[in-house]
């Protein structure tokens, strides 16, 4: 029993699909990538005092080592709906779309169907009587390139590791973003400390000054003591209203990053004022680990492995290409006329092959190869750069630690012997040992030291922030997450079909794949 003539069709479609597929697999020309050898130190130059036990460096949640609960809820919400964070993920979801167009083309490439029917009726004429005629017809038109020398799949696997570009890109945006919250935090809260230190000191100075100025009219200092007692509590009063605008650019800081209105900010920082206190040992590995480690590194190297595969869809251009043709085409009908009436159907095939030769545009095809090859070398030259420039900032961030718990003990030295120096004085003060010089000194010294311990205080928390950002730790948190709200989600998936692009199965070549190794990206 012979098929039906739509069976027929739809088989011979299948045909052209699966000799496309069949034929898409014979070369592949352009160079294969492979990851650019990096100049890599054995050991961190730079160290941190030894301790048994270190916070290790690139923990998931590594906020959590300042044991500070304001600063962790402020991290989770920033995750949650910092704009620029939703931005690099939708980046993900466009890389997405455009590798699955790109595999649309290992497919036929152009092909329509069309579908009619005629009726026609003719009256009698003369000695012709009258006629009736009925058809109806079913026509398919496939044509693609056989991917012969890899010219798509080439496309593809640049397209692929672009997704892959798109993915660490989305990483170093929550590496930026966790560490800028931390720094606009800490800054804030040793701002806080320093205006509390300023209005402490200017609460003493200006109890001095009531002193000063009883003593004045006792006759036991003069008029110069008192000028100068005044001078000194004009001093502290200018210098809290500077401290107060940073606080509150630090606020519109967080207020950005977190996607807040500045009021509910503030709502947010309520509770500890605390300067973060930084963990003092963090283990940061080996050199080595950045490669894995650093979103920026495995962007700039997946960067390279997408231009290399172009290198390779310009050069397949070089070559002449396969293309097919294929129509088919059903019809049917009756036509009743002259006393009869006729019935019938037939199908038609048509298979064609041509052959395409750059010839006179030769020259612009093998420039652009040229062209090409320069932009992955110089991708090439981005990521050997992007890994020195990693491990000097992860060396320069260790040191800037170290360095600055050392400054922090002797802030805090100086602050405790500036307070007993102040008592000293004006005990000997008013004991008319010593003129009121000594304890205007004494006064700009605790407030001086004062001030320095807290700014170093924020100084040492803000070195440990540098050197997890420098390490690449934070990213880990979104391992399995959705990179955009579930409310844009949502929209998009009200807008516009996205099938499976939006959530994309686990064991799927659009599934995110963070920290995943080069050759896996190809």
């Amino acid at each position: 029993m012979k098929p039906a003539p739509s069976c027929r069709l739809t088989l011979a479609c299948a045909l052209i699909v699966s000799m496309s597929v069949a034929l898409s697999g014979c070369m592949t020309v352009g160079p294969d990538f492979k990851q650019p050898d990096v100049t890599l130190e054995n050991q961190w130059l730079e160290s941190l005092p030894h301790q048994a036990q270190a916070a290790p460096a690139a923990q998931a949640a590594w906020w959590a080592a300042f044991n500070d609960p304001v600063l962790s809820a402020l991290e989770q919400r920033a995750y949650e709906r910092n704009l620029s964070l939703q931005v690099a993920g939708l980046h993900i979801f466009k890389a997405r779309a455009q590798l699955a167009t790109s595999a649309e083309n290992l497919l036929p490439q152009s092909g329509s169907v069309s579908a009619g029917a005629d009726h026609i009726n003719t009256s009698g004429v003369g000695p012709i009587p009258p006629a009736h005629l009925w058809a109806e017809h079913l026509r398919a038109n496939v044509g693609w390139e056989i991917d012969f020398w890899g010219k798509y799949r080439r496309q593809i696997e640049s397209d692929r590791a672009q997704l892959r570009v798109s993915e660490a890109a989305y990483d170093n945006s929550l590496v930026s973003l966790f560490a800028d919250v931390a720094n606009a935090y800490i800054d804030l809260r040793a701002l806080e400390q320093r205006i509390v230190v300023a209005q402490q000191n200017l609460k003493a100075v200006q109890q001095s000054l009531t002193l000063t100025q009883a003593r004045y009219k006792r006759g036991a200092s003069t008029q110069l003591d008192v000028e100068q007692a005044a001078t000194l509590v004009a001093e502290t009063e200018a210098a809290i209203p500077p401290l107060i605008k940073a606080r509150a650019q630090d606020r519109d800081t967080l207020a950005v990053l977190l996607a807040d209105p500045p009021d509910a900010v503030d709502a947010q920082l309520k509770g500890s004022t605390a300067i973060p206190v930084p963990p003092t040992q963090i283990d940061v590995g080996i050199p080595a680990d950045l490669l894995r480690r650093r979103p920026d590194v495995r962007q700039a190297a997946l960067n390279a492995a997408a231009q290399s595969a172009l290198i390779g869809a310009a050069k397949a251009k070089l070559y002449p290409s396969l293309s097919l043709t294929g129509l088919f085409g059903l019809s049917s009908g009756e036509q009743h006329g002259i006393g009869l009436t006729q019935w019938g159907s037939k199908t038609i095939g048509l298979f064609s092959a041509g052959v395409t030769l750059p010839i006179f545009d030769r020259g612009q095809l093998k420039n652009a190869v040229r062209i090409q090859d320069a932009a992955f070398q110089e991708a090439v030259l981005d990521y050997q750069n992007t890994v020195l420039q990693a491990q000097k900032e992860v060396e320069d961030a260790i040191a800037a630690l170290r360095t600055s718990l050392d400054a922090l003990a002797a802030s805090s030295r100086a602050s405790d012997a500036s307070q007993r120096a102040l008592k000293l004085a004006n005990i000997q003060y008013r004991a008319g040992s010593v003129t009121y010089d000594t304890v205007i000194d004494a006064s700009r010294s605790v407030l001086r030291d004062g001030d320095s311990l807290a700014q170093n205080q924020g100084i040492a928390a803000l070195a440990a922030v540098s050197l997890y950002r420098a390490l690449g730790g934070g990213w880990e948190v979104a391992q399995g997450q959705q990179v955009v709200s579930e409310q844009i989600a949502e929209q998009m998936a009200q807008r516009t079909d996205w099938g499976r692009l939006l959530n994309p199965p686990a064991n799927s070549a659009l599934a995110r794949t963070s920290g995943d190794r080069l050759d896996n990206a190809k």
